[in-house]
């Protein structure tokens, strides 16, 4: 009697768990095809994902409209912009510095152009630089948005007959030396991962640019906006500027 009462024991085991080897892999309780898929990666530690701090090299080409152009010069120019950036705990605020080259065609075979060279600085706030602790890209994005303020000296210079007189200088060339003011509003785009320690971002801006020119009373103000495309490397080694992310 014992030895059937084993043997119907023994069945019994052997049926459980053949029957618990072969439960539907799509069921969320068929705990074997769950551990036959491993363990999922473990995300990467707090202190390498992206938190804002940076320091960054920038380049990029700068589309400019002068809203008072001059005689026989093109309103729209074309230019570059190369500059370094840094960027402070969480991004909340950055500063950056750069030289600008813009220069305006000629509308006519006068031979009148302007080109303005500038040396300067801004400083940009992030309203949104909490975002940044989501860790994703759209999160990224909304936490790039920013306006800034900045000033620079500016060389302006100025060519052909009619548009140096529209100035209120004389002769067929003209220049200036004049600090400039200007604000505006721009966004950056993260364009490769951001748990490393460095990547690529893309920035855009639009600018308002206050120059004027001259010795003339009243001088003249070449007052602008412009659009500003800029592709970015960053360094996330400012190991010293971060702060504890709360997740």
């Amino acid at each position: 009697m014992k030895s059937v009462i084993a043997i119907l024991a023994i069945a019994a085991q052997m049926t459980a768990a053949l029957a618990w080897a072969q439960v539907d892999p799509a069921d969320p309780a068929a705990r074997p095809a769950l551990r036959s898929a491993g363990p999922e990666p473990a995300p990467p530690p707090k202190d390498q994902l992206y938190d804002g701090n940076y320091w960054s090299i920038l380049a990029g080409i700068t589309v400019p409209h002068l809203d008072r152009p001059l005689p026989a010069v093109a309103a729209w120019g074309t230019g570059g912009r190369l500059a370094g950036r840094f960027s402070s705990v969480t991004q909340a605020l950055d500063v950056e510095a750069g030289l600008e080259y813009s220069r305006f065609g000629g509308t006519n075979a006068s031979g009148a152009s302007a080109s303005r060279m500038e040396l300067g600085f801004h400083g940009a706030l992030h309203p949104g630089f909490p975002l940044i602790v989501f860790n994703e890209w759209l999160y990224d994005v909304l936490s790039g948005i920013h306006g800034f303020v900045g000033a620079s000296v500016s060389a302006m210079s100025v060519s052909g007959a009619s548009a140096v007189a529209a100035t209120g200088e004389k002769g067929n060339d003209a220049s200036d030396w004049r600090p400039s003011l200007a604000c505006g509003l721009g966004v950056d785009f993260p364009v490769s991962a951001r748990n490393k320690s460095s990547g690529w971002w893309l920035t855009t801006r639009y600018v308002l640019r206050w120059t004027r020119f001259g010795a003339a009373v009243p001088d003249r103000d070449f007052g602008d906006n412009q659009v500003v495309i800029l592709l970015g490397w960053r360094s996330y080694d400012n190991s010293w500027a971060r702060l504890p992310r709360p997740f």
